[in-house]
C-alpha cells in the first residue's frame, strides 16, 4: 500500500539525516568536488560541457546537468549539495527496500535491507560525505529504477515488451548511459535474475527485452567513442596477461572483504585509538580468513540458498567486477564504488538474520541474537563515518584543498577566493 511505503520513506530520510547530518559542514575538499564545480562554472558559458569526458572529466552528462543546475541555486554553499546526496540516498534506500520486496515479498527482510543500506552498511559512507557524491548516488537511483521496472515486467507481464514496467525500466537504462554507469554490469544482473527466476517468469533467459537493452548499449558504447571520443577506462597500466588476471581476481575479493572489514591503512587507523590499531595489526589474518568465509559462503548459497539470496549473491560479484580492473599493478581500492554493489551484501546479511531469527521464533530471547550480526555492522558504520567526518573536516582547511580553490578561482574570472571560500563576484 502507498501509505506504507510513505511511512517507509520517511523512516529512511530520519534515519539518513540524523546518520550523516554531521557531514553537512565538510566543505569542498575533494579533487573531485572542484572537478564538478569547474565542469558546471564551464556550463554557464557552454552547455555543450556537459558532455565533457576529456582529462579529469568523466562522461555523466546526466550527473553534470544535475550538478550544475543545484549550482545555480547554491553557488558555492557546500550545505546544500550535501543536504541533496542525504535525500538522495534516503531515496536510494527506499528503492533498495522496493528492489527487496519485488523478489522476496517479504516486508521484514526488504525493510531491514534499506535500513543497513540507509546506514551504508558495507560501503560506509563516503559517497554520501563528499558534496561530489552524486557522482554515485544519480546512477545508483538510475539502475535501481530500471531493475525494479524490469524485475515487475517480467513477473507480472512474463517480459511482454509493451507493457508499462518493461517501457519504464527502457527509460530508467538509458537514462544509466548518460551517468557513467557500467551498462553491461546492468545487463549481466539482469540475465542473472533471468536465470535464477526463470521458473516464475516461463520465459528463456536471453529474451528479446533483454537482447533489445544489449543492442542499445552496444549502440551508446559505439556513439559515445565516435562523437566524444569517449572509452572507459580498464586500468592505469599494462601489466601482462599473467598479472592482470592475478592482480584482477585479487581486487574482487579484496573489494568483497572490504565491505565487512574496511579498515586499512590510513591516518584515520592511527588516530582511531588503541583498540582499532591493535584489531588492524591482525588485519592480514583477518582478510584471509573473510576471503575465506565469503568464498564458502558464496558457494553454499549457491547450492542452497533460495533464488533471492543466490540472485543477491550474484549480484555482488557482478556488480563488483568492472572496478576489479581498474588500477593495476596498485592494491588500490577505492570504497566509493562499493556503494552500488552493497546492496547485495545487505540484502543476504538482512535475510540471513531474519530467517535464523525464524527458526528459532520459539525462544523468547534467542530469537533476537541473529539481529546482533546487522547491528555490528550498524555501528561499526556509525564509528567509520565518525572518523571520516573529522577526517573531511581538517582536509577542507588543508594546503591542497586551498591550492584547487586557488586554481579554480585562477581559470574563472568570475570567482573570487576568500578566506578558502569561494564565491562569485558581484
Amino acid at each position: 500500500m502507498l501509505w506504507k511505503t510513505a511511512l517507509v520513506f520517511l523512516c529512511f530520510i530520519a534515519v539518513s539525516l540524523l546518520f550523516f547530518g554531521l557531514s553537512l559542514d565538510n566543505g569542498f575538499w575533494n579533487s573531485r568536488d572542484y572537478i564538478k564545480l569547474e565542469n558546471s562554472l564551464m556550463m554557464m558559458d557552454d552547455p555543450s560541457a556537459a558532455f565533457a569526458c576529456d582529462g579529469p572529466f568523466i562522461f555523466q552528462p546526466l550527473v553534470n546537468v544535475v550538478h550544475y543546475l543545484l549550482f545555480k541555486s547554491l553557488l558555492f554553499d557546500s550545505r546544500g549539495y550535501m543536504l541533496f546526496n542525504i535525500l538522495l540516498h534516503a531515496l536510494n534506500s527506499l528503492l533498495v527496500y522496493l528492489l527487496v520486496i519485488t523478489l522476496l515479498k517479504d516486508r521484514v527482510v526488504s525493510f531491514l535491507s534499506g535500513l543497513l543500506f540507509a546506514f551504508t552498511v558495507g560501503s560506509y559512507g563516503k559517497s554520501v560525505m563528499i558534496s561530489s557524491g552524486s557522482e554515485d548516488l544519480i546512477p545508483t537511483t538510475l539502475i535501481l529504477l530500471a531493475m525494479i521496472f524490469y524485475f515487475r515486467a517480467a513477473l507480472r507481464d512474463k517480459g511482454r515488451m509493451l507493457s508499462a514496467d518493461y517501457m519504464l525500466a527502457l527509460l530508467f537504462f538509458v537514462a544509466t548511459l548518460l551517468t557513467g554507469s557500467n551498462s553491461f554490469t546492468i545487463l549481466g544482473s539482469l540475465a542473472a535474475f533471468n536465470y535464477f527466476f526463470r521458473k516464475e517468469i516461463g520465459r528463456p533467459v536471453f529474451r528479446r527485452d533483454l537482447l533489445l537493452l544489449l543492442i542499445i548499449a552496444v549502440s551508446s558504447l559505439i556513439f559515445k567513442a565516435a562523437v566524444f571520443g569517449y572509452f572507459p577506462p580498464l586500468y592505469s597500466s599494462h601489466p601482462g596477461a599473467a598479472k592482470f588476471i592475478f592482480y584482477s581476481g585479487k581486487n574482487l575479493i579484496n573489494y568483497i572483504v572490504r565491505m565487512i572489514f574496511p579498515i586499512h591503512t590510513s591516518s584515520l587507523v592511527a588516530e582511531a585509538g588503541g583498540a582499532v590499531r591493535f584489531v588492524y595489526g591482525f588485519a592480514t589474518t583477518i582478510r584471509i580468513l573473510l576471503a575465506l568465509t565469503v568464498l564458502s559462503y558464496s558457494f553454499f548459497g549457491f547450492i542452497f540458498g533460495n533464488r533471492t539470496i543466490r540472485f543477491f549473491i550474484a549480484w555482488t560479484y557482478i556488480m563488483i567486477l568492472p572496478f576489479a580492473f581498474i588500477q593495476f599493478p596498485y592494491d588500490w581500492l577505492n570504497m566509493r564504488h562499493l556503494y552500488l554493489v552493497s546492496i547485495g551484501f545487505v540484502s543476504v546479511i538482512a535475510a540471513g538474520a531474519v530467517y535464523c531469527s525464524r527458526l528459532i521464533a520459539s525462544q523468547r530471547w534467542k530469537r533476537l541474537v541473529p539481529y546482533v550480526v546487522p547491528l555490528f555492522f550498524i555501528l561499526m558504520s556509525r564509528f567509520i563515518v565518525t572518523q571520516l567526518d573529522r577526517s573531511y573536516e581538517r582536509n577542507v582547511s588543508s594546503r591542497l584543498t586551498h591550492e584547487r580553490a586557488r586554481l579554480l578561482a585562477d581559470k574563472f574570472p568570475a570567482v573570487e577566493l576568500r578566506e578558502n571560500r569561494l564565491e562569485m563576484k558581484k
